[in-house]
């Protein structure tokens, strides 16, 4: 909980200390820091005694007292101390926390309420007591002191902030988001700061809910642009973004941007992987005469979102039919896509749009279609033109790729040289570059030259592919010693497993696993046989080698993933919903301190239907 402090609004007497009394305050300070709240008590009582003016000293002895639970002492001191400060309300104020500790609640509300009735429209006085009040988690006479204050005052805005984090700390979330509503409609420049502390709820169902209800009961009463912007903000949030898009139409539509706030809008949007309701923001952004310099952007992004929607599965596109897919003006296909980023290329030439359209175009060839030789005709035109300059590192790590798709091993190794070489290159995609160089020497079974060029990646931890390097480094030098033919036939089950040959790449690790049973990286062969089996939808196949992991390999250390591959197995792919918990269970239950126990957790509650 956050703690409610009131502030001691006196005038520090500055006396003068001699050194002794500068030594016992430190050595009294030193008790009090250890817990030790007899002996500083002794100490700052000498100090008192002395010197009882002393505001330090009184605050110190006090503090010890209270600690010590003796709060008729606390009490007799701070009335001794008003009688020399009788106007200090922030005194009058904490005696009454002290009564309230002591548990006489009566004498606390009526010294409360003479500091109120005393208070003569100074809201500083009003916030003591109610800081107080919460102190001593008197919540709601808080809340009564601050509504109190704001009709006193006149000022129906008053206290918003403190009322609207009271409120929240109560989950009265209704009243807390009208609260922060006077905060915004006093300075719509707060905005940002309402939406960090209205998320602080929002986060959860009921808050999320409460919020939205608040916020559209007061566009019914009063339409403005800083509320319609926290709706939408809101029904992003809860996943809702067909009703934002909605909304934002409505603020461009009446702020007239010339496009801007719609397009934000489908940048968050496609963000959160929302690509149909993306895609029509951007086109609306166009249409509503977007700044030329957003132009390139906004198409880039409508063909982006056409690129994504088209590598949906058939499910996933049932289900967005009649929803956000139907408000698209064509169809998505990756031949759709493909045209768009052709079509934007073509509009701006010589410029690093058209780079990134036939970026995209490549990519889409390579990862989507798989047709290297279309891709490979792509990426070459591309690396010949004079704005591809920063991005020639990307493309040819791509072209790398593909090389090693078509098994030219030795044209991929020239290339990453190249790559790593590019004035372009940064240091991660040098990195990077050297990481894919000690692969190739892999997949071709020279271990030895691998080894020499993983070394520099393990020994610099802050490389994105260090860890890679690491594992890549142990596992060679487990298996190469005294199982080296199984490691060259391992690296090269690995290899076809890249170029898309899953059939071929799990036939040979179900052949190391037979001929090799008894290598280190046995085990390892059947979670590959398992993965791309699952791959060829061959899920019994995938079943049997995660179970051999368990049964006949007791002393491996994937033990707990591959129990959770089974659950995830058995509830993603082969739909066995009562298979997947129990699948899951078992790791609570054999592998408790797992990584993967609070993830099990999560998707049992998930599969039975409990609240999260």
């Amino acid at each position: 909980m956050k703690a409610f402090l009131w502030i001691p609004f006196v005038i520090l007497l500055a006396t003068s200390q001699t050194p002794i009394d500068q030594n016992t305050y430190r050595i009294a300070q030193s008790f009090e820091s250890s817990g030790e709240y007899e002996r500083a008590a002794a100490l700052y009582e000498s100090l008192y005694k002395k010197d009882s003016l002393n505001y330090v000293y009184f605050d110190a002895l006090r503090r010890v007292y209270i600690q010590l639970k003796e709060i008729d002492k606390a009490i007799d001191l701070s009335y001794r101390r008003l009688r020399r400060a009788p106007f200090d309300f922030a005194l009058q104020t904490s005696i009454g926390g002290l009564y309230s500790t002591a548990g006489d609640t009566v004498k606390a509300d009526s010294v409360w309420n003479f500091v109120l009735s005393s208070a003569k429209k100074n809201s500083m006085i009003y916030r003591t007591v109610a800081n107080e009040q919460a102190n001593n988690r008197l919540f709601t006479k808080a809340i009564a002191t601050y509504l109190k204050g704001r009709r006193d005052l006149g000022d129906p805005n008053a206290f918003a902030n403190d009322l609207a984090y009271l409120y929240t700390f109560m989950m009265d979330y209704k009243n807390a988001t009208r609260e922060y509503i006077r905060l915004l409609e006093q300075n719509d420049q707060q905005f940002d700061f309402i939406k960090s502390r209205i998320i602080s709820f929002a986060e959860q169902d009921q808050g999320l809910a409460s919020a939205l209800e608040v916020i559209t009961d007061a566009l019914n009463d009063k339409e403005t642009i800083p509320l319609l912007r926290l709706k939408m903000w809101l029904l992003m949030e809860d996943n809702r973004y067909a009703d934002a898009f909605t909304v934002a139409e409505k603020i461009e539509r009446t702020i007239n941007s010339g496009g801007r706030e719609i397009f934000q809008f489908a940048n968050q949007a496609f963000g959160e992987r929302e690509y149909g309701i993306a895609a029509k923001a951007y086109t609306f952004a166009v249409q509503s005469g977007l700044s030329m310099q957003f132009i390139p952007q906004a198409k880039m992004g409508y063909a982006r979102c056409i690129e994504e929607l088209s590598g949906l599965t058939d499910t996933a596109v049932a289900h967005l039919k009649g929803n956000a897919l139907s408000l698209l003006d064509i169809h998505p296909s990756f031949s759709a896509a493909i045209a768009l980023f052709d079509s934007i290329a073509a509009q701006y030439p010589y410029t690093s749009v058209r780079a990134d359209a036939m970026y995209r175009v490549g990519l889409i060839q390579y990862t989507r279609l798989f047709d290297l030789d279309a891709a490979m005709q792509t990426f070459n035109a591309l690396l010949s033109i004079a704005p591809a300059g920063p991005m020639v590192p990307t493309v040819l790590s791509s072209v790398g790729n593909i090389f090693i798709d078509q098994g030219k091993l030795d044209k991929a190794g020239t290339t990453f040289i190249k790559m790593k070489e590019s004035r372009f290159a940064s240091q991660d995609q040098k990195t990077t570059a050297e990481f894919m160089l000690a692969k190739i020497q892999f997949y071709e079974g020279n271990f030895d030259s691998a080894l020499v060029l993983l070394k520099p990646l393990t020994e610099n931890l802050k490389a994105d592919e260090s860890n890679d390097a690491l594992l890549l480094q142990y596992f060679i030098t487990e298996n190469s010693v005294l199982f080296r033919e199984a490691l060259k036939q391992y690296a090269h089950a690995q290899l076809l497993a890249q170029q898309r040959k899953a059939s071929e790449a799990v036939q040979m690790f179900s052949t190391i696993v037979s001929t090799y049973p008894s290598a280190p990286l046995a085990d390892d062969a059947l979670m590959k046989k398992a993965e791309y089996s699952i791959q060829l939808h061959l899920y019994d196949t995938a079943l049997v080698a995660y179970q051999q992991v368990l049964n006949q390999y007791t002393h491996s250390i994937d033990k707990d993933k591959t129990q959770f591959k089974i659950g995830e197995l058995y509830q993603f792919f082969i739909g066995d919903k009562q298979q997947a918990i129990k699948a899951y269970e078992a790791i609570l239950e054999k592998y408790p301190y797992s990584l993967y126990a609070d993830e099990s957790r999560k998707r049992i509650r998930m599969l039975r239907g409990d609240a999260l």
